[in-house]
C-alpha cells in the first residue's frame, strides 16, 4: 500500500461534510476542507499565516522524497506515510453509523481505520470503531478473490480471515482484517465497501486521524468501488489560499459522478501504469510568454517523450519538476518579471519577490498531451508572508508532480471510464 499526499487526491486529506448536496441520482458533491481551515482539527490559531504556509511547503519537500522511479521509469512508490496531507474527510462506517475523520489520499487504494479491540494503537482523540456493534460489518475470507487481489501484503489468520499488512520506510505499520462495511458520504449510503479494520498501528500517526481513505485508481480504492453506484468520474475545484492570518472557512468542492464542464474545457489522456493507484498524465513543458520550454527525459532531446511522466496530486502543495526543466522555467520567469529578488523568510523556496513590486506577469501555460492549461499569478507564486511571494515549484529528481497550487481555480475532472483528465479555468468559490 502506498501513500502520497488527491489525492486526491491530491497527496489529497479531503473532508466530506454532512452538508453535502446531491446534484442528481447518479451525481453528488461534497466539501473539501483544508487541514488549516478553522473547521479543521489541525487548525492552530496561535500560528501565523506565514508559519502555516511554511509548514505546507515543508510537507511538499517531504512528499518529494516519496516518489521514486524504477529503472525503466514505469512504476514508482511512496516511501512514507503522509502526515502531510492537505484536506480532511468525514466518513461514517457501520450500522449504526460512526463518523470517522480520516486522511483522504489519492496515492492510496485500500482504506483503513483503527478498530476495537486494538492490540497496539496510536493515541486517538475519537472513539475507535467497534465492528461487533455494527450489523453490516463482515470480515473477508482469506481464500476469496478480493483477498487475493489486494495490492497490500496479505496472509491468512488462524480463523481463515484475510489479514492485511502495510509497512512503511519510516517504520510505521498498520495491520488488521480486510472487511466490508456500509459507509455514508453526506446523505449517500454505500453498502459492501471493502476496507481494512486495523488492530495494530504504530508510527507517525496523529491523534486526530481515524485512518486513511484511499482515492487512488486501484480496484479497491473508494473511488473505484463506488463506480457501481455512480459513474466512474470525479471532479474537484480548489479555492485559492487566503492572504490573511485568519484562515478562511470557505470550502473547496468535490463531485462524484457526471458533471457538465460546459465550454472552454481542455482534456489530456490519463495514462495507465502499474500500480494503477496514481493518476498519470503526459507533461510536455511550459510556455512563458512566447518562450517554449520543453521537458526532456535525458540529455538526448531526440528521445521520445515518456508517456505518463507526471502525476496530478491535490495533496502536494508545490509542483515538482525535473532539475533541468525547473532551472530553465525559473530563469524564464525571473527574466520576464525583471525586478529585484529577495530571500524566502521561511528559507524553503528559491525565487521570491516583494508582491507589490511585481506589476507585470508573463502569460504562463502548462502543456500536456492535447491540453494547454493557463496558469494565473496564484498558480505560479505562493504567498509566504504578508508582503512576499515565492515561486511555487520545486526541483526534484523523482517523478514530476502537479501540486495543488498549480491547480487552484481550475475545475479538474477525472474520467476513469474513458481515461481522460479535464481542466477548466473556474472561479472555485462560486462553483
Amino acid at each position: 500500500m502506498t501513500f502520497s499526499s488527491l489525492v486526491v487526491a491530491i497527496t489529497l486529506i479531503i473532508s466530506y461534510t454532512a452538508t453535502s448536496s446531491v446534484a442528481t441520482d447518479d451525481t453528488f458533491s461534497v466539501d473539501l476542507i483544508h487541514r488549516d481551515s478553522v473547521d479543521s482539527p489541525f487548525y492552530d490559531r496561535s500560528m501565523s499565516f506565514a508559519q502555516r504556509m511554511g509548514h505546507a511547503l515543508q510537507r511538499s519537500f517531504i512528499n518529494a522524497k516519496q516518489f521514486r522511479s524504477n529503472i525503466n521509469g514505469s512504476t514508482y512508490q511512496a516511501d512514507a506515510i503522509p502526515d502531510h496531507g492537505e484536506f480532511l474527510l468525514n466518513i461514517s462506517y457501520g450500522d449504526p453509523s460512526q463518523k470517522v475523520l480520516a486522511i483522504a489520499d489519492t496515492g492510496s487504494d485500500l482504506s483503513w481505520m483503527q478498530c476495537k479491540p486494538c492490540t497496539k494503537c496510536y493515541k486517538h482523540t475519537a472513539p475507535l470503531f467497534d465492528p461487533k456493534s455494527s450489523s453490516t460489518y463482515q470480515p473477508i475470507d482469506c481464500e476469496s478473490e478480493t483477498c487475493k487481489a489486494m495490492t497490500v501484503a496479505t496472509n491468512c489468520s488462524s480463523t481463515k480471515k484475510c489479514e492485511f499488512l502495510s509497512l512503511y520506510a519510516d517504520g510505521s505499520v498498520s495491520t488488521g482484517t480486510v472487511s466490508t462495511e456500509t459507509i455514508k458520504l453526506g446523505d449517500r449510503v454505500l453498502p459492501n465497501i471493502v476496507f481494512g479494520c486495523s488492530f495494530i498501528n504504530d508510527g507517525v500517526f496523529q491523534p486526530t486521524w481515524g485512518g486513511i481513505v484511499g482515492l487512488g485508481g486501484g480496484d479497491y480504492s473508494l473511488v473505484s468501488q463506488i463506480r457501481t453506484l455512480v459513474p466512474g468520474k470525479f471532479s474537484y475545484c480548489l479555492i485559492p489560499y487566503p492572504l490573511t492570518n485568519e484562515f478562511s472557512n470557505k470550502s473547496s468542492k468535490m463531485i462524484f459522478g457526471d458533471f457538465d464542464f460546459g465550454p472552454n474545457v481542455v482534456t489530456t489522456p490519463l495514462v495507465q501504469k502499474i500500480p494503477k493507484t496514481y493518476y498519470h498524465v503526459t507533461f510536455e513543458g511550459f510556455s512563458v510568454g512566447d518562450k517554449r520550454i520543453c521537458i526532456s527525459d535525458d540529455l538526448n532531446s531526440t528521445k521520445p517523450l515518456l508517456k505518463g511522466n507526471m502525476i496530478v496530486d491535490s495533496g502536494t502543495t508545490l509542483t515538482m519538476l525535473p532539475p533541468k526543466l525547473y532551472d530553465e522555467f525559473e530563469s524564464a520567469i525571473k527574466e520576464a518579471i525583471n525586478v529585484r529578488t529577495i530571500k524566502d523568510p521561511q528559507k524553503v523556496l528559491n525565487l521570491c519577490y516583494r508582491s507589490a513590486k511585481v506589476t507585470k506577469m508573463p502569460n504562463v501555460t502548462m502543456h500536456f498531451d492535447g491540453a494547454d492549461v493557463e496558469l494565473s499569478r496564484d498558480n505560479v507564486f505562493v504567498t509566504v508572508s504578508k508582503h512576499i511571494m515565492c515561486f511555487g515549484f520545486l526541483s526534484s529528481s523523482g517523478l514530476a508532480v502537479m501540486g495543488n497550487i498549480a491547480q487552484l481555480n481550475h475545475l479538474i475532472g477525472f474520467d476513469l471510464e474513458n481515461n481522460v483528465l479535464s481542466f477548466k479555468s473556474t472561479d472555485c468559490e462560486r462553483l
